[in-house]
Parts: C-alpha cells; structure tokens; sequence
C-alpha cells in the first residue's frame, strides 16, 4: 500500500518543482496585457536565451548529482568535498562565460537576431545572461534537497523563488508600462534572492575546498548532460527562430503565449518524474540490474497516466482560460492546435524509463547520440516544414521528433535495460491511442469545443481502467532509504 509519507514528499517535489511553472503562468497575462507584441515576442526571446545560459552555467551537474550521490552518500565527509568542489568550479566557470559574452555577444546577437526583432545584447541580453547564472546556481543547489530526501525544504526553497519573481517581475511591469525593464530586471533581482537564501540552507553541507578529482569527475560525466541538455533546449526553441522569418509578429505572440503555457506540463512531468527517480535508482541499486518489472512498472506506469490526465485536463482548462485573463485576440489564434501539442508531450512521457535507465547506467553519451540525431533532423525538417506550412508545419515537426527519441531512445538502451514484463499496451497504445484521437478530432471537427469535451471524457474514463491497478496502489518500494 502507499505509505502516507511518500505521498506527501511527492505531493511536495511535485508541487516545489512546479511552482516555476506557476510563476510563468501568472506572468503571462501581464506579459500579454502589458507589453505589445512587439515586446512581448523580445521578452520570450530573452527568457529562452537566459534558460539557454543557464544550461551552460550549470553543465547539467543537477542531473549528473543523482547519480554520484547513490554512490558516495554514506560517506559524509567526501560527500561535502565533493560539493565544495563541484560549486567552486560552477562559479569559476560562469565568470569565465560572462566574460565570453562581454567580448563576443553583441556580434551574435546582431547575427541572429535582424531590425523585425527588437533583440540586443546590450543591456537587456546581458542581464538575461546574469539572470541564467544565478538561475543555474539555484538550480543545481536545489538538486541536493531532493537526494538528500529534503522535501519541506525543496518546497520551501521553490517557494521563495516563486513569490520573489512574481512580485518583482509584476511589480516592475506595473512601474514601466510596455517596456521590458520589469520583467528583465525582476528576474534578476530575484535571482540574487535565491542564490542567496539556497546558500543559507545548503552550507552545511559543503567544504568549501576544490580538489580537482571530483571536478573532473563531473565534468567528465557531465558534459554528455550537457550537450543533451542544449540539444533538448534547441529542440524546444528551435521552431520560434525558424518561425520569426515566415510568419507576422501576432502570430508569432499567439503561438509563442500557447507553447509557453506548455511549459506547464513540462515542470509537472519533470516534478512527477522527480517524485520516483530516487526511488526507481534505489531498488536498481539493490537489485543490479536495470529493468522494468512488476515494481517498476507501477511507477512508470502510473507517471504515464499522470500525463495523460493532466494533457487531458490543460486542453479543457487553458483556452477558456487564457480568453478570460488575456483580451487581446491575437494570442487566442493558436489554440485550435492545443490538442495536437498536447499529443506531442503524451508522447514525450514515454521516453522517460529510457532516460532513466540510460542516466543510471551512467552511460550518457547515448542521450548524446540520440538528441544530435533528433536534433539535426528537426532543424532540417523545421526550416522545409514551417517554410511551406508555417504553424502546422512547427507542429508536425514536434510530433514527429518526439515519436522518434522515443523509438531511438530504445534502440539505444535495449542492451542495458531489461524490459520484462512490460505490458506494451500501457507504454504505447494508450498514448498513441490518444495522438489518433486528437488528429481525428482537429482535422475532420476542427475547435469543436463539445466534441472535445466528449473524447475527453471517454479517455479518461479509459485510462482509469486501462491503469487501475496502478492508480490503487504502489509497490512496497516506497520506504525512505537509510
């Protein structure tokens, strides 16, 4: 049975690693109601360039620290050591970049960006950049709370961050009408706040001292993260770039307003995800071997009925939503494709077991290889598909590209990860089940609203059949490891 603590802590992860999600959320109408598209459309180039930074700063070491910890975390003292060594390098490292991009920024920037898009390294790309460094500090010091089993503290941290960028950022907006100084200097105040709040709370846990083996030991593992990461941020980012050159600036807004309220499910899969990676680490740990079994199943199982659900109920909730708060129609023009987007991100919560598997494993150089693939060939595609089609072709893109990391995903870990009795129904069919329901529904009754409602319905109702062993209960694995 599922033990009362475990589904607090994963109320807890869940809720703290979504409460950014929530932060761009409530921004998003002032953003919208504020600014002109114009501005608005600069903003949302901004803050994908400060996120874009933001993985360089950190150079996935959040996402690497998982898997040191299950190794090292019985010994207290290497524990500390290790991260001293690992935020010395991180700080030395980001005042390295900054210094880069005081030299060479502003001739990149005038290189991406042309007079269409007002987007300049000086200040505001500068100041997104400082914004990522602070952003990555946090991010990676918040990862510890999670392996060390920290769940108020994980909450309390995303707490600070949450309230402190909606109030500077809204506050900074409300002060400089249609102008981006709120919400560029808002999330940099903010970012200050919780560098410094998260060193309060982490630095007991650090010997402020480098020794270079283990900053050799992350970097080494790392860096295969890295560039997962940045391949994954260019996968998610790429089409708007693309867009820019073939489509108007109000259709640039409404389909950039639409794609980030998809960040939204995102952070809940990341937070979901999160709430059963230690758990999925400590019983492959135990067991030697890395498989899909009974036990693990019923996490995977039910991380992907979680998505479904929540996939299901955004498409209901956010069109109506998003008319209520924001007035202006030019951001309401892209919601006929919602469904079809939320399709995409079903789709990507297949992968996970695999990225799980192949992060345990510690070979990562296979995400490596499968998003340089994935990547090359929706750069390719995008430019063909958006060129002739613009918006539905951005879109047949992202489908696309997600269906095959998840077929690659397992042609590149079927040698590590043992899939037995995986009900392949529940992996696949449901999710993919959902895709047809949803294309059938766009192309041949397109922003039938009821018609929408009714499938809606009959999915969900199937799903809590389909996964009802799941839904009632967890396996015994559940206990806080000592």
């Amino acid at each position: 049975m599922i033990k009362l603590s475990f589904i607090k802590n994963s109320l807890l992860y869940t809720i703290g690693n979504a409460l950014p999600m929530a932060a761009s959320i409530i921004l998003l109408p002032f953003y919208a109601n504020y600014l002109d598209a114009s501005n608005y459309v600069s903003l949302s180039f901004y803050i994908g360039i400060s996120l874009l930074f933001q993985i360089f700063f950190s150079f996935s070491f959040e996402q690497y620290y998982g898997v040191m910890y299950a190794d090292i975390k019985h010994d207290g003292a290497l524990l500390k050591r290790t991260n001293g060594s690992m935020f010395i390098y991180l700080l030395l490292q980001g005042v390295g970049i900054i210094l880069l991009t005081l030299i060479f920024g502003n001739f990149i920037f005038n290189i991406i960006f042309d007079k269409k898009i007002n987007v300049t390294f000086f200040p505001y790309g500068l100041l997104s950049i400082i914004t990522g460094f602070l952003n990555a500090l946090y991010r990676v010091s918040i990862s510890k709370m999670i392996y060390y089993e920290r769940a108020k503290l994980f909450f309390t941290a995303n707490i600070v961050n949450f309230l402190t960028t909606i109030i500077f950022s809204v506050g900074g907006i409300l002060l400089f009408s249609n102008s981006l100084n709120g919400p560029i200097y808002g999330r940099l105040l903010s970012g200050f706040i919780i560098v410094a709040f998260n060193y309060l709370v982490v630095k007991n846990d650090i010997n402020w001292k480098f020794t270079l083996i283990h900053g050799k030991e992350f970097v080494k593992k790392s860096w295969p993260l890295f560039t997962y990461a940045v391949l994954i941020w260019i996968t998610g980012n790429a089409d708007r770039y693309f867009l820019k050159n073939f489509i108007n600036i109000d259709d640039l807004a409404g389909y950039d307003l639409l794609m980030k309220c998809f960040i939204g499910i995102e952070f809940l899969q990341n937070g979901l995800s999160m709430a059963i990676i230690s758990k999925i680490f400590n019983y492959w740990n135990k067991e030697k071997s890395i498989k899909a079994d009974d036990i693990t199943n019923r996490y995977f199982n039910t991380f992907i009925t979680g998505n479904i659900i929540i996939a299901v109920l955004f498409c209901l909730v956010i069109p109506p939503f998003i008319k209520l708060i924001i007035k202006d129609s030019i951001y309401h023009s892209s919601f006929q494709f919602i469904e079809l987007i939320a399709a995409g991100y079903v789709l990507r919560a297949i992968s996970y077991p695999y990225y799980f598997a192949i992060l345990f494993s510690k070979q990562t150089k296979k995400l490596l290889y499968i998003y340089s693939i994935t990547t090359i060939i929706q750069i390719i595609a995008s430019y063909f598909f958006i060129k002739y089609f613009h918006l539905i072709g951005a879109i047949y893109v992202g489908i696309f590209i997600k269906i095959l990391i998840v077929l690659l995903s397992h042609l590149f870990s079927k040698d590590i990860f043992y899939l037995n009795n995986v009900n392949k129904w529940k992996w696949y069919g449901i999710p993919i089940f959902y895709l047809l329901i949803t294309s059938i529904s766009f192309f041949v009754f397109p922003a039938n609203l009821i018609l929408m409602l009714v499938h809606s319905v009959l999915i969900i109702l199937l799903i809590l059949f389909v996964y009802k062993n799941e839904l009632a209960s967890l396996p015994k694995l559940t206990q806080k490891e000592e």
